[in-house]
């Protein structure tokens, strides 16, 4: 048995998550056993059936982990909280009793892309992260006073078009590979860290 099962909805939440997940010693956990499944139908469909797709999978993991983005759900009429605690009650009903949890990224996963490092800024091609912010600040993708962009996903492709560099998988996993953990402040990020470190502490 594996340690742990994550479901992700497309390939750059998979290439950042696997890249975070085996940073073991940064995470403050022990070194974990893990496969991570692409959904098809992405963050909907998770919404919609993880439950289903892993129930065949409760006798070969230990734990399931299910993320998936707040904006690309469709069910926004719905608050995170409502949402978590759905779908974990629907995984608990399918095979995965105090086995699981769902992180929903408030708005998308690129939240988490914008750590004050200059890991961040490099990898989308600018050498500074506060010129790539006070840029994005001119156009308007930037609150003055905000910690990150509320939009996140369109401040990142914004600022790689600028620099004619493409999105791509890899940009996710470079970041999170190299940043600072301890320089992302997302409440989403925390949770992931919490629940990554109840279930497999430092032996």
């Amino acid at each position: 048995m594996k340690d742990l099962i994550l479901l992700v909805p497309d390939k750059n939440t998979e290439s950042g998550i696997e890249a975070l997940i085996n940073r073991f010693d940064s995470l403050h956990i022990r070194s974990v056993t893990y496969d991570i499944f692409r959904y098809p139908q992405r963050d909907p469909g998770i919404w919609k059936r993880a439950d289903q797709f892993l129930r065949s999978f409760s006798n070969q993991y230990s734990f399931a982990l299910t993320l998936f983005d707040y904006e690309g759900s469709g069910e926004m009429d719905q608050s995170i909280d409502e949402m978590t605690e759905n779908l974990k009650t629907r995984l608990e009903n399918n095979g995965w009793t105090a086995r699981s949890d769902v992180i929903i990224f408030n708005p998308e996963v690129e939240i988490w892309i914008w750590v004050d490092s200059i890991h961040t800024s490099s990898s989308l091609g600018w050498n500074s992260y506060q010129k790539l912010k006070e840029w994005l600040i001119e156009q308007n993708l930037w609150d003055t006073n905000a910690l990150k962009p509320s939009r996140p996903k369109e401040a990142m492709e914004s600022a790689l078009l600028y620099k004619r560099i493409q999105r791509s998988s890899s940009l996710y996993a470079k970041i999170a590979r190299y940043v600072s953990l301890q320089s992302c402040h997302d409440p989403t990020f925390d949770r992931f860290k919490q629940i990554l470190q109840k279930w497999f502490p430092y032996k």
